[in-house]
Formats: structure tokens, C-alpha cells, sequence
């Protein structure tokens, strides 16, 4: 068992990743991440079927990984931006964990100290905190913090994204810009098409240790209040 339990429902390898283990790293305890990626996250059917037990029954990578949220003290979650909301494999963890959660007001997690991680194109993150909020706020989680990061779209390596004119990238760089290393947002290069960027806002690497410091004392603070125990 760990302290911490990470979660990313980004892209492998990606910044909502990067910035997620920033935040675990930030702690100092004991954790793990898991990627969402590659799972299968099936969505909530609504069909009661957990009602008495408070445990799905749907039959994928869903409910290891909800054990492991049951059992850390402190959650870190991250997910990215699809469309005006966080993506789908993010709504439908959440849409499980919270229904078979709720049922006879058992809500497992109430108290659990946790941080989120939003990335999008423009670095806001609201999207992400605002379904998260929702979420959060239902099955009775201590928000702690949030921290945003801008992301990479897929069409910074899909092989066309330098000219097509509906991709993500002419939101950055004009039509025909080629793409290259510097030009490309990471957790250490926020923002590359603003050249006058202050270098203390480019790289939010401080931002995530210094979230995942104050989740840690959180954390301490929870667990001498409920009494959990890591042995």
C-alpha cells in the first residue's frame, strides 16, 4: 500500500502525466501512478447492480484501480481537455466511483484528501475543474488544490498538423509553421508562442512540488483525524 495514488487519464507519457507525478514527487511519501491509458474504463450503466454491495459489476480495469483509490490516503487526478470537458475515460472513472459509491450515503472517499491536474490547449484548466468540482464534490473529496498546464495536441506529431487548418496547432503558430522541439508545450516549455514569457511561468515544474507539498500536510492531518493506518 502506498500514500499517494496517482492517476492519469491522459495520454502515455504525456505532459498531463508529467505534471501528475510532479505533484506525487511534490509529496515526499510513498506512491503510485497509474495511467488510464490503454485501459478499458467502461461507462456507468446505471443499472443498480451495485446498490447493496457499493461495488460495480462491470468487468474491466475499473475496479483494481478503485481499490487502490480506496486505500491511499491522499489522490492526485489528472486528466485533459476534450471538447469542453475533460475527456471520456475521466467521466466515466468518475461516473462509476461516485454511483456505486453514494448508495445507503456510504461515500468511501469522504475526507480523502486530493489535487487535480487539468491540461489544455490554452493552459486554463477550467473545464477539467469544473466537471472535477462536480465530481469532488458528490463523493464528499477534499479538494486541496488544482494546478494547470498547457498541453501538446496530437497534431503536433500526427504527421499533418503544420498544415491543416483545422488542427490544433494554428492555434499557436501560423499555417505552415514547422514543427520543431522548442515549439512543441511541455511541463519545463509552457507556452512556447509567447517568446516573452517569463522563464518562471514557462516551466511549472515548482508549481507541481509546491501542490503536492501542501497535499502532503493535508494528508497528515487527514490520516491523524481517521486514524489510517499504512502498516
Amino acid at each position: 500500500m502506498v500514500d499517494i495514488i496517482g492517476i492519469s487519464s491522459g495520454r502515455k507519457n504525456k505532459i498531463v502525466e508529467s505534471v501528475v507525478r510532479q505533484v506525487l514527487e511534490g509529496t515526499g511519501k510513498s506512491f503510485e501512478l497509474v495511467s488510464l491509458s490503454g485501459k478499458l474504463i467502461r461507462p456507468c450503466e446505471g443499472c443498480n447492480c451495485c446498490a447493496n454491495t457499493n461495488r460495480c459489476v462491470l468487468k474491466d480495469d475499473f475496479e483494481p484501480i478503485l481499490e487502490k483509490v480506496k486505500e491511499a490516503r491522499g489522490l492526485v487526478f489528472g486528466a485533459p481537455v476534450y471538447w469542453g470537458h475533460m475527456n471520456s475515460k475521466a467521466l466515466a472513472f468518475w461516473e462509476r466511483l461516485c454511483f456505486s459509491g453514494r448508495h445507503n450515503s456510504l461515500f468511501p472517499m469522504a475526507g480523502k484528501p486530493a489535487a487535480v491536474v487539468a491540461v489544455d490547449g490554452n493552459g486554463d484548466g477550467q473545464f477539467v475543474f469544473k466537471d472535477m468540482k462536480i465530481y469532488f464534490e458528490d463523493a464528499k473529496i477534499n479538494l486541496v488544490g488544482e494546478i494547470a498546464a498547457q498541453g501538446e495536441y496530437p497534431c503536433f506529431t500526427c504527421g499533418y498538423g503544420n498544415y491543416c487548418p483545422v488542427g490544433g496547432l494554428i492555434e499557436y503558430f501560423p499555417l505552415g509553421t514547422e514543427i520543431t522541439p522548442e515549439r512543441i508545450p511541455s511541463i519545463t516549455n509552457q507556452h512556447p508562442e509567447n517568446c516573452n514569457l517569463e522563464p518562471e511561468k514557462r516551466d511549472i515544474t515548482k508549481a507541481a512540488l509546491d501542490l503536492g507539498s501542501v497535499l502532503s500536510k493535508v494528508v497528515d492531518i487527514y490520516t491523524a483525524k481517521t486514524n489510517v493506518s499504512m502498516e
